[in-house]
């Protein structure tokens, strides 16, 4: 089993907690892979006080872009299961041991994420995000939402490379979705099991609050890109939505978007 961790300038708390949420799954087999941009900060004297030799470090030299880094990390890890965790979340100890025993019960799954639950910088708990399932559901959301979080995602290395891995970089952290589309429109399957196995930390630095507008324009985009003219109602007038939304200051869409997708029930237990 391989992890990828993406960072740049990784914060002292943070991301040692997301290292370490790693280090200390059930699952102990496996490689965790820092791939690391360039900037104020490094890695390395975090990792140094970690000293696990499952982790591997490469500090790329230039500062290239977030799809790049990705890639990176998917040429570098040895295994053909990947899971993804960004920088500033936690993943639940079984998290990885549960995705394992789903991708092998069902090799038709091609990418494979979790729900998640939503924490403020201390670590509280605030709500959930529920996404669809099954793979049929998943599939169905996509002209809707990102039906599949980034940070809890496990995919299979061999299919991502085929399809050429991330590519989209217009605007900011939207090259995970693009990809979900594109896999999907080579009829690769996607589900999510229904268990919240990701901490998703909601804070003022992270790009979750910083470039939300950009995060909107590429969902426009790759939305407009696989889907025109393919939209039900629902995903139209959302689609609508969403361009308003771009009118508005973004601590309003954040306020907005936290308040329609966050929900206080646990996943599994509506």
């Amino acid at each position: 089993m391989s992890v990828v961790i993406c960072v740049i300038d990784p914060h002292p708390s943070y991301f040692v907690q997301a290292v370490r949420s790693i280090l200390d799954q059930t699952l102990r087999e496996l490689e965790l892979i820092i791939i690391e941009e360039p900037s104020s900060a490094s890695a390395a004297p975090l990792l140094a006080a970690i000293s696990d030799p499952r982790i591997r470090h490469y500090a790329h030299p230039q500062r290239t872009s977030l799809v790049e880094q990705r890639n990176r990390g998917i040429e570098h890890a040895r295994a053909e299961l990947i899971a993804v965790l960004d920088s500033d979340d936690v993943a639940e100890p079984d998290r990885l041991q549960k995705q394992l025993a789903y991708m092998r019960a069902h090799p038709e799954v091609g990418a494979l994420g979790t729900q998640l639950r939503l924490i403020d910088p201390d670590g509280a708990t605030h709500g959930y995000r529920h996404y669809p399932v099954q793979p049929d559901e998943v599939t169905a959301a996509l002209a809707l939402i990102n039906p599949i979080g980034q940070p809890a995602v496990m995919y299979r290395k061999s299919l991502v490379q085929q399809l050429g891995g991330y590519r989209y970089g217009r605007f900011p952290a939207t090259e995970d979705y693009e990809l979900w589309c594109r896999m999907a429109a080579h009829g690769a399957k996607l589900a999510n099991l229904d268990e919240a196995l990701v901490r998703y930390r909601i804070h003022p630095g992270g790009m979750k609050t910083t470039k939300l507008h950009g995060i909107l324009r590429g969902t426009i985009e790759i939305k407009e890109q696989y889907f025109a003219g393919r939209m039900n109602a629902h995903a139209r007038l959302r689609l609508l939505g969403e361009k308003l939304l771009l009118r508005l200051p973004p601590p309003l869409v954040l306020k907005l978007f936290l308040a329609l997708s966050l929900r206080k029930d646990a996943p599994g237990r509506a």
